[in-house]
């Protein structure tokens, strides 16, 4: 673990291939790759796990098989009385929603979770998106454990037609109070707001007179966001827009100038559903 919170295991690098798009070729970034596909019908496009793979995938198109996708399970909880219970089909559940408030039904991506829910009782999951989460095992997900309370969470969001992108930080405990809210601004990327999200966090708490705030853990979903922050530069491929570019310019002095003691950990989405600074625009 070092000063960020983040474990330092070094994160497995991607090659894209595009083989039809505005550009063709191999790309080290998936935000140049986003760019590149953008608006071109049936774009062609694969992730390798080394470059040598991904060039010889460009020039061997027809090497490449793509796996069928499978449709993953939803499951689908409702606390209404009679029709209380998890149903794994849309339709039936559809059936059984007449009538029924809309807080009290949810979708899960995990069994297991689901079940907890239906037993819990419907309070505890309002306001909360946990449709991305995994079907895990009781163990897997007592493993993970639950996130700190006392802590902000934080998130970026990108149109990637437009690039107008803006971020905010909210608090993981009461997911309706916000921090700050930042942009829009023309330009960006997800992963570029995630990072300036980071930032101004820190930057944030280091103003703060109260000293539980130098240590207030941050919370973030993006592993790319957090391994930048620790490196102290943005690595984007992308090219962001002037302001943009300020911003980030900005961010960098502050972390080449200043050390914090705030824990940055990843939001475990798998588990925990959406982070509570998601816009909700999925």
């Amino acid at each position: 673990m070092n000063i960020l919170g983040v474990e330092s295991s070094v994160m497995a690098k991607k090659y894209y291939v595009i083989w039809k798009g505005k550009k063709t070729g191999v790309f080290e970034s998936w935000d140049v790759v986003k760019t590149l596909i953008q608006g071109v019908a049936g774009a062609k496009y694969k992730s390798f796990p080394s470059r040598k793979e991904a060039e010889y995938a460009f020039h061997n198109p027809e090497t490449v098989v793509s796996k069928p996708k499978t449709k993953k399970a939803k499951y689908y909880v409702i606390w209404d009385g009679e029709n209380s219970g998890i149903y794994t089909d849309w339709d039936i559940a559809q059936q059984k929603l007449k009538g029924v408030p809309r807080e009290r039904f949810k979708t899960f991506g995990s069994r297991v979770l689901a079940e907890r829910a239906l037993k819990e009782g419907h309070e505890n999951y309002v306001g909360k998106d946990f449709r991305k989460t995994q079907d895990l095992s009781e163990s897997e997900i007592d493993k993970i454990g639950e996130p700190i309370e006392l802590s902000l969470s934080v998130d970026a969001a990108c149109n990637e037609m437009t690039g107008i992108m803006e971020y905010q930080g909210v608090w993981t405990f009461d997911r309706g109070s916000q921090l700050f809210r930042q942009g829009p601004y023309n330009g960006g990327t997800n992963n570029i707001g995630e990072f300036l999200a980071l930032v101004h966090a820190l930057a944030h708490f280091s103003k703060q007179d109260d000293p539980k705030f130098r240590k207030m853990p941050i919370y973030s979903d993006s592993r790319i966001a957090m391994g930048w922050v620790k490196a102290g530069t943005c690595r984007t491929k992308a090219k962001p827009g002037p302001e943009v570019q300020t911003l980030i310019a900005r961010a960098e002095k502050w972390l080449a100038m200043n050390t914090f003691d705030n824990p940055i950990l990843k939001w475990e989405t798998k588990v925990w559903g959406e982070i509570p600074a998601d816009f909700g625009r999925k």
